[in-house]
């Protein structure tokens, strides 16, 4: 339940939750997002829900699409800005809302607009990993248990 190289003694259940625009915008497009799985996977953990949040498809972008839920990921359609609805606002709810039966939530982002549900998280008994890309949140590193940069987890698409 870190990211500690070692399993975790028993199995855990874990979220990941995915602020892909946040992420791209500050060095993280070249996620590979198999190796985020493998990770969790590696060290004990049982993904039970991983979310990324996105815009809508645009052309030339279904392959990148069609990959993402290869790799066992929910689509989640942001819409454009101005129709009244925050993204980061949909996530932190989704993430309260679909973490009860988890132990831990792999958040992704820069964005310290999750520092609430982080802290809330913390006070029903999860434990939330941070990775991240460039440029973080302090406010948001401080709220966390444990956080890591996507080049230390060896995160990025080589090449």
């Amino acid at each position: 339940m870190t990211f500690n190289e070692t399993p975790a003694v028993s199995p855990f259940k874990a979220n990941i939750f995915v602020d892909w625009l946040n992420l791209k915008a500050n060095g993280g497009q070249a996620l590979d997002f198999w190796k985020l799985m493998e990770l969790i996977v590696n060290r004990g953990g049982m993904v039970r829900r991983a979310n990324i949040y996105l815009p809508e498809v645009e052309q030339g972008q279904v392959g990148f699409y069609d990959a993402i839920k290869k790799a066992g990921f929910k689509l989640i359609v942001i819409p454009p800005k101005g129709d009244g609805i925050n993204c980061d606002t949909m996530m932190s709810v989704d993430m309260v809302t679909q973490s009860y039966g988890v132990d831990v939530v792999y958040l992704l982002s820069n964005d310290a607009d999750f520092v609430p549900a982080v802290e809330y998280l913390q006070s029903i008994g999860k434990r939330v990993l941070l990775i991240h890309a460039h440029d973080p949140s302090n406010q948001l590193r401080r709220a966390v248990d444990e956080w890591r940069m996507l080049e230390q987890l060896k995160l990025l698409k080589e090449g």
